[in-house]
């Protein structure tokens, strides 16, 4: 499944395409108080906004870093901390977990300095697995905070991954009208970089991107589950036939099988493929028997070994910088 550097050049293309930026073409929102469609804002380190909440999710480590950067200089611009929401239960393609990703992101958190009285303020048992139980949870967070449920119509600041920003916005955008949203620009990040499975080319990164792609693209979704992307959006976007290419090269782990069938698999083609690489990532083929081993991070993409590493090097950029925490 070794890629040529002109897919390895797709694939960057992909992963910006999909991370959201205003300025690429502004996806409009409901804004249920005003009645308007208003368009979702973004922001990077230099132009952070004031907001009432910043969440963090997506089941990727990396943005945690981001997330800590974005409260640390929202604290020296605006002198207080936003609120802080995390979710994620787990998984929903069968990988293994130890613990809640919205606790490891928890405990990140306070590994970078955070106090437990910012970080634990908002805490709920997550056991969301998808968009929908996403949206529910994030939700419930709102309710119960007594900051956030007195206000009329509170500004969240959504960090999660590059390569997935654009579906969030998408998604969150269309289901949470009763707020203000507005997303991180998280950078992209080289591939000598990348530490854990979810963002290693050789891991299942490839996979999530197309699923991201394909999510974003697919029309018949849009109004129902998504906000429609702008028709200068859309002129940058993914063909049909480089992700049929790049999925027949076995990079289907988060495609279903009518994503599949979309781009023009046929169903013993589907299913081939999709359990060939089922077995290959997590050792369990569609029907649930384990055939193989699979790939020792597939058990747990909050790999400590690898949290510790990233998060030392994460302390030291931010030493370098002059950042301090707490």
């Amino acid at each position: 499944m070794k890629l040529s550097n002109n897919n390895l050049q797709l694939i960057a293309d992909i992963e910006n395409w999909c991370t959201y930026r205003q300025s690429d073409g502004a996806l409009m929102a409901f804004n249920s108080m005003s009645g308007r469609l208003e368009p979702i804002r973004s922001f990077n380190l230099d132009n952070i906004p004031e907001f009432d909440a910043l969440l963090l999710f997506g089941g990727n480590p990396r943005p945690v870093k981001y997330a800590a950067l974005v409260m640390h200089y929202f604290k020296v611009k605006f002198s207080y901390y936003p609120e802080f929401l995390t979710i994620g239960g787990a998984p929903n393609k069968g990988q293994a977990y130890s613990k809640p990703e919205n606790d490891r992101y928890e405990d990140m958190m306070l590994a970078l300095g955070f106090s437990k009285d910012i970080i634990y303020k908002n805490h709920i048992f997550s056991k969301s697995r998808s968009t929908k139980e996403n949206i529910a949870e994030i939700k419930q967070l709102v309710r119960n905070s007594e900051v956030l449920s007195l206000l009329d119509r509170p500004r969240i600041a959504v960090v999660t991954y590059a390569g997935y920003s654009l579906r969030a916005a998408q998604e969150l955008g269309l289901a949470l009208s009763d707020y203000e949203l507005m997303f991180f620009e998280t950078p992209s990040y080289s591939q000598d970089e990348a530490m854990f499975i979810s963002e290693k080319y050789d891991g299942y990164r490839i996979d999530i991107l197309l699923a991201s792609a394909w999510h974003s693209m697919n029309q018949q979704s849009w109004n129902i589950e998504r906000l429609p992307l702008c028709q200068a959006k859309m002129q940058f976007a993914p063909c049909k036939e480089n992700l049929r290419r790049i999925a027949e090269a076995g990079y289907n782990f988060y495609m279903y099988p009518n994503m599949l069938e979309d781009l023009g698999f046929n169903a013993q083609e589907i299913y081939q493929m999709r359990n060939k690489r089922k077995i290959e990532i997590t050792g369990y083929n569609l029907e649930g028997e384990k055939i193989a081993e699979g790939w020792p991070q597939a058990g747990d993409i909050f790999n400590q070994a690898l949290i510790d590493k990233f998060l030392e090097q994460v302390h030291e950029e931010f030493l370098a910088k002059g950042i301090l925490i707490g």
